[in-house]
């Protein structure tokens, strides 16, 4: 397989060039610190992209994209980023990414590219910049939960129909039109080729890259991924998948032989009578109920120095113990964790992209084969939906991804999100890709240790003399947590 390389003269004189580009900008202009931003080689950039990959004369929206040029002088090609999602923003995070210690290794020898989705951040269209505070408004007048539901309905609606006047069509929000944005981004920066690494909702992106523009993709990472073909939409049978594993540890089997029961047990006590969460002196605070409390636990089976947490929390809570929740709520229930959060960008992508296929996916069935895990069996809003986004996505947007690029995929043994089997679903059709479930890691894998991170420079330097190392199936089994589960949390929040 042959590959267009980028000329040895851009590669080496790559931060010149990008600070010369037309698009550039202030990097105040999209929520970062210059001096930051010059002392750090990141370039900023405003980037016109077509508002309707179909319908060129619909018009622009600009989206802010950076460049992190690498550390050292280097011939290696840039690496696109594409954060999770959908909803999140990406440059909000980026001083903590790039000095983090995956990316900063990653950098060393390759710049990296990175954007807010449209929607999201910086980007354009701004989407329904009041509506939130309209919808708290009502919140705070306490109506019933049918008249709250009507209520967000219309104002969903209105909005949409004023965006529509205004040449914002919702409809253009999808992992679709993403990879478009990305197609645009890598024209306007004048990358001849790049390598792309996708993570979680990132990854669909990705993969629509690949179908649509893969000629200029060098090699690609899919950490965490959820393909275009992934077979369920909900957040159900990727937890249960998850939870088995936890069940089937051998410690858990020791330690902890009943902790279905006991999560079962917990989030009903404490649906029942929830626990008050203090957030300050000034007595603020909350009732910290039994679903907020699996939605918890969800959180920190995404991290593997938070797993070590999750059984001996269930067994306390089981047995009646409340008094290390205010410790674990502080240490797993963040929720811009991941960045600055658009609800209505998420839900244009997730209304096109996330209907129930069949009656499987519907909450009812879900409800009757996965009783335990009510908590994450969340009702698709299809009346919120038809007002927002009444569109739905063709079934050739489902299609799984054909092609012969060299591409890593990532899978963490514990994600309750993108479990190992939708890696496995990719790698059927990606016929030069390899596929590893890297033991005692969850989602986002990569990060998981030096091993893995050295796995994935290697590929993006060498993409055809793949060769896991011995080190990945060799990764240390995760020590659970028996005892003192209140001081082991303070330990943790004073990290």
């Amino acid at each position: 397989m042959k590959f267009i390389t980028i000329p040895a003269l851009l590669a080496a004189c790559f931060s010149t060039y990008a600070q010369a580009n037309k698009y550039a900008c202030s990097c105040t202009k999209i929520g970062l610190d210059t001096a930051w931003a010059d002392s750090n080689k990141v370039s900023c950039y405003l980037i016109p992209v077509p508002r309707n990959a179909s319908n060129k004369a619909a018009g622009y929206f600009q989206l802010a994209v950076v460049m992190a040029s690498a550390l050292r002088e280097t011939k290696e090609i840039p690496l696109l980023y594409l954060h999770g999602g959908p909803g999140i923003a990406t440059l909000g995070n980026l001083p903590k990414y790039i000095k983090s210690t995956t990316w900063n290794q990653i950098r060393q020898t390759r710049s990296l590219v990175f954007f807010d989705y449209r929607g999201t951040g910086f980007s354009e269209p701004n989407l329904c910049p009041d509506l939130g505070d309209s919808i708290k408004l009502m919140e705070s007048r306490n109506l019933s939960p049918e008249k709250m539901a009507v209520y967000k309905i219309d104002l969903f609606k209105k909005c949409r129909i004023k965006h529509q006047l205004n040449g914002i069509d919702i409809s253009t929000f999808s992992s679709f039109q993403s990879a478009e944005d990305a197609e645009s981004i890598r024209n306007s920066l004048q990358i001849e080729e790049w390598n792309v690494y996708g993570v979680s909702h990132g990854t669909t992106v990705a993969l629509n890259l690949l179908r649509n523009h893969g000629n200029p993709i060098h090699s690609m990472i899919l950490d965490s991924p959820y393909p275009p073909n992934a077979p369920w939409p909900d957040f159900v049978r990727p937890f249960a998948i998850s939870f088995k594993v936890l069940e089937e540890n051998a410690a858990i089997k020791a330690n902890f032989p009943t902790i279905r029961n006991d999560f079962r047990k917990a989030v009903e006590t404490l649906n029942k009578t929830p626990f008050p969460i203090t957030m300050n002196n000034s007595g603020a605070g909350f009732p910290f109920t039994g679903n907020d409390f699996a939605w918890s636990i969800w959180s920190a089976m995404l991290k593997p120095s938070a797993i070590p947490f999750v059984p001996l929390a269930i067994k306390e809570l089981a047995s009646g113990n409340t008094a290390f929740l205010s410790k674990w709520v502080v240490a797993f229930s963040d929720p811009h964790a991941y960045g600055k959060f658009s609800d209505y960008q998420s839900k244009a992508i997730l209304c096109y992209e996330g209907r129930p296929k069949n009656e499987s996916d519907t909450k009812a069935a879900l409800q009757k084969e996965y009783p335990d895990f009510t908590p994450f069996n969340i009702d698709f809003e299809s009346d919120l939906c038809n007002a927002w986004q009444p569109n739905s996505a063709g079934r050739e947007r489902f299609d799984p991804v054909i092609s012969d690029k060299p591409v890593l995929i990532l899978s963490g043994q514990y994600d309750p999100v993108c479990p190992p089997l939708f890696g496995e679903l990719a790698a059927k059709t990606l016929s030069n890709s390899t596929f590893i479930n890297v033991p005692s890691a969850s989602h986002a894998a990569i990060h998981v240790d030096d091993c893995v991170r050295d796995l994935a420079i290697n590929f993006l330097s060498n993409p055809l003399k793949m060769s896991p190392p011995s080190c990945i199936k060799n990764r240390a089994k995760i020590c659970f947590i028996t005892a003192d589960l209140t001081q082991a949390l303070s330990e943790l929040t004073k990290k």
